[in-house]
Parts: C-alpha cells; structure tokens; sequence
C-alpha cells in the first residue's frame, strides 16, 4: 500500500543518510581497513612461500638474544622464551618513573599531570634491577615485580612492587603521564616504590639530577584503561586491525618491539676502535630482539621479517617500520651508570640518517603483526619483505 511504501523510502532515506554520515567521518578508517585486508593477505601469502622454501632458504638468520624492560629505563632481563602481543614482548615497559610537570593540573585531561623520567636525564637509574612479573598464589593472587640495587660490600637493597591487575585496575592514585608527544593514563604503585628509586637517584653523581628528581614516583599501564596509539605515519597497512584501526603500544618510546642485529654492532665497534676508542656492548641500545648472521645495518632496508616458531608454530611476524634514532642513554654503560660521548661522536660520521645531521640511528622499531606468538633464542628468522630505508619525519626530539 501506499502508507507501506512511504514509510520504506523514508527508512532507506535514513540508513542512506546515516550511512553517508559515517562514510564522510569514518572515510580513512575505512580505506586502511580495506588496505590492511589486502596487506594482511600479501603476508599469509609471503609466510606460506617462505614456509614452502624452508629447507633450502639461504636468508634465514637467528635470534641470538631475547631481552624484556619490565620498568622502563631499569635494567633489562635476558630471557631465552617469551611471548609477542600486540603491545611487544611479555612484561616489556609495563611500568615506568615520572615526576609532576611543573605546571600539573588535574581538571584539563588533555594535559599531562605527570612527565616521564629515564637515563636520559637520570643515568644511575641503570644500575637498578628489574625482574620479571611473578605471580604467587597466596589465598588470592598477587603479581609482584621486584626492585633492587647492589651496595657496598656485596649486599643488596631491594623493595617489592605489587603489580597485580586488580589492584592496578582499582587504584584511585592515577595519573596523566606525559611520554613524548602523548598522554597516558597510568597509576601510582606506591610509596614504598618511590622511595628505594629516590635513594637511588640520591646517589646519583649528577648534582642537577639529584636536585630536579627527588620527587619521582613508579607508575604501572593500566591493562584495559591505557590507551597509546602508535605513529600512524610509519605503518604499512597491514600492521593496521582487521577494522583500520591503529595498532597500540605500553610505555615504550614509540614502537612495541626493537630489533637490533650484532653485524651492526661489530661495524659500530670496528668503526670506534679506528678511532682509538673502546668497543660497547648491545645493552647500550637495550634492544628487545637480537638477530645474528646479517650483514651490517642490512635491517634497514627489512620491511617484515618471519621469526619462524622451532617447535613447529605458525612463527610471529614483525612488521619492521623504521630507523631508532639514539640519544644519550645510548652512551651511558648500563651496570654502573657512567656517562661517556660514545657511540653518537662515531656514529655520527656514518649513522647520521635522519631530517637533522644530529639524528644518529641504530636499530629497528618494529610492531607485531596480528595477535603475536612465541620467540625463542635459536629460532629461525627470515625476511620477508625489503625495501627502502625509513627514517624520521621529523627532528627527533631531545629529552
């Protein structure tokens, strides 16, 4: 009837309507989730031929080391197994230290509360010890992290941190930490905590670090409330969701996962002892994913690679995105804290990629693609894709 047809075209005229509207607002998110279909399928395509010519491939390399940041700017923890989500590796900067910003304000959200602290500015936190999260069943579960630094005459001070989701996720002590260029909501986990870092930073030989961050705190990521968005800028489609959306991260600089090759630190050291100068370990970099076998910086020009799963898994692939830019954390030896001008003046004259002749790089950012899985010291890795390199966009900022 005539009423029945009315009313069909005035409902077709709205969904029309409404779906324009989300076409218009939603258009770019659209057009990743499209690309990111088709990107997603040039990888199956690419981890099945690489799975086809397993036996005789002559690019397979090999992780030679595994290294997770449980606090971010601590120390590292070697492991020879862990598991890759799309934040990065199991328990990988999960937590981290700030100070109030000088002009904090609780009633602004898009204002940082908070500014995150590291080596950068404090270079003694080096010399303090990390552990992984472990969970004890003690009546009820509790997730603990502990702290702890050597002293005089062998002994150990140390503090445990609880860690533990439920608690983290009822905090009230929240705050919005500035990282870089973002904003994120982290919570506070405890006095006790900021208290073993202060003493420690106390120590420091740095008069002006001493001075401007005695009044650090420990903050956690929230699971489920801390939200950071990676650069958008640097990702190739497939690394976006199934939906277009934009991959997150933790507490990390920028990228969930860095992969770092030793080839390239051999040519660093041969390159330093040229000049008279002493050779420097990997820790220096504080890579999560070590690779041997390569040739020197040939990860610049990876754009994915396949970690290849030894007990017979599908493998993880990571989508490798850019250059690391090094600051002078880089120079500063991660077990005693001392501060030198090596490696930016050597790297300098040959890793001087970026906008700026003072962006020095080494390294790779990478992100996990899909859900993850599992790498093991040992495994196989094979590259994928290859291309040219990518650097910053822009000046790198100096923190």
């Amino acid at each position: 009837s005539p009423g029945i047809i009315s009313a069909d075209t005035a409902a077709i005229t709205v969904v029309t309507a409404v779906l324009g509207y989300l076409l218009s607002v939603h258009s770019e998110r659209l057009q990743r989730a499209f690309a990111a279909f088709g990107g997603r399928s040039k990888i199956r395509r690419l981890v099945a031929d690489a799975d086809a010519t397993a036996d005789n491939s002559s690019d397979a390399f090999i992780v030679s080391a595994l290294h997770v940041h449980p606090v971010k700017s601590l120390r590292s923890v070697s492991v020879l197994s862990t598991s890759v989500s799309p934040l990065g590796l199991d328990g990988d900067r999960c937590l981290m230290l700030v100070k109030a910003s000088p002009s904090s304000t609780y009633s602004d959200p898009a204002k940082p509360t908070h500014r995150f602290v590291t080596q950068r500015q404090v270079a003694s936190l080096a010399t303090i010890k990390a552990t992984l999260p472990t969970t004890f069943d003690d009546g009820g579960s509790k997730t603990i992290v502990r702290l702890s630094v050597e002293t005089t005459g062998d002994s150990k001070k140390s503090v445990h941190v609880d860690v533990s989701k439920s608690l983290l996720t009822k905090c009230p002590v929240r705050y919005r930490a500035g990282l870089w260029d973002d904003v994120v909501d982290v919570v506070d986990v405890g006095d006790e905590a900021a208290q073993f870092v202060r003493d420690v930073i106390a120590q420091d030989s740095d008069k002006t670090a001493r001075k401007l961050y005695d009044d650090v705190r420990v903050v956690s990521f929230i699971p489920g409330v801390t939200h950071r968005e990676l650069d958008a800028r640097y990702l190739p489609p497939a690394a976006f969701t199934w939906t277009g959306g934009v991959p997150r991260t933790s507490l990390n600089d920028g990228f969930p996962v860095l992969v770092a090759c030793e080839a390239s630190l051999e040519e660093l050291n041969r390159q330093l002892a040229k000049r008279g100068k002493a050779p420097i370990p990997m820790s220096r970099f504080r890579p999560n994913v070590v690779i041997k076998g390569t040739q020197p910086f040939e990860e610049d020009t990876w754009k994915s690679i396949l970690i290849r799963d030894g007990k017979g898994g599908t493998g993880t692939v990571l989508h490798i995105v850019k250059g690391c830019p090094r600051c002078k954390q880089s120079c500063t030896d991660q077990l005693t804290g001392e501060r030198s001008a090596e490696p930016l003046e050597t790297m300098s004259m040959f890793r001087a990629l970026g906008t700026s002749t003072k962006d020095v790089y080494f390294a790779q950012n990478a992100v996990p693609h899909g859900g993850g899985g599992v790498v093991s010291v040992g495994d196989d890795v094979i590259v994928l894709e290859r291309g040219e390199p990518v650097w910053d966009k822009d000046t790198v900022q100096a923190e």
